[in-house]
């Protein structure tokens, strides 16, 4: 059931022409990935849900170590994107995979003209036949999936600093293993992150382990 959704998902989603797609490896890098990386392999997951791929770096990333493994992610790519890149220019912490500040700029560049949605799926083209982008937002293509019979192993939150991806997953997916992103994202603001997903945890009875930017909940 859950395989012939996700081939029946896969079917019904149009990529768009790649051919003169500049790809752009884009990641701030934030590090612990490692922990979701156990996951997957202590569980054999076949399905990982990700939502919030930006430029589809962390996706790669999943699929490169995880030959079985299929993903399906959820993102609007829409021209918030470009506002969010422009932000990166000239900022050293954020732009450390592109130092140069000409390779900012055409970073911008070609997310401008190529748009957002294409430029994140060149990064991953060489995986279409394991990939699924589901162009929306988050938490109502969450419902729409679970309507459809998908049902992940391990879903990857890295998007807003809000409960609604946690509190919808669980309740749409009980039994999968729930991880993310920005666990380290501004101390000046408390790391909001961490506030969630700790106030979650107590909630639902889970602990948590995190490294760097990466935190697991674990039952």
């Amino acid at each position: 059931m859950e395989e012939s959704a996700f081939t029946t998902l896969q079917s019904e989603i149009t990529w768009p022409d790649l051919t003169d797609v500049t790809p752009w490896d884009y990641t701030l890098g934030g590090g612990g990935r490692h922990l979701v990386d156990e996951i997957i392999v202590e569980t054999k997951a076949k399905l990982l849900l990700e939502i919030g791929c930006f430029m589809c770096s962390s996706t790669r990333r999943w699929l490169d170590t995880h030959s079985t493994l299929n993903v399906i992610g959820i993102d609007p790519w829409d021209d918030g994107l470009i506002e969010q890149v422009s932000r990166y220019i000239g900022r050293p912490n954020l732009t450390r995979k592109y130092p140069d500040l000409e390779t900012q700029r055409q970073f911008l560049h070609d997310v401008e003209t190529q748009k957002p949605f294409p430029t994140a799926l060149a990064n991953v083209q060489e995986f279409k036949g394991r990939f699924v982008p589901v162009q929306g937002y988050s938490p109502d293509k969450l419902y729409e999936l679970k309507e459809r019979g998908i049902e992940p192993d391990v879903i990857y939150i890295d998007c807003n600093k809000k409960p609604d991806e946690l509190e919808v997953s669980h309740e749409l997916w009980p039994n999968a293993y729930i991880t993310g992103d920005d666990w380290h994202w501004s101390r000046t603001k408390g790391y909001p992150m961490r506030q969630i997903v700790y106030a979650f945890a107590e909630k639902h009875g889970f602990k948590v382990e995190a490294e760097r930017a990466t935190w697991v909940l674990k039952r």
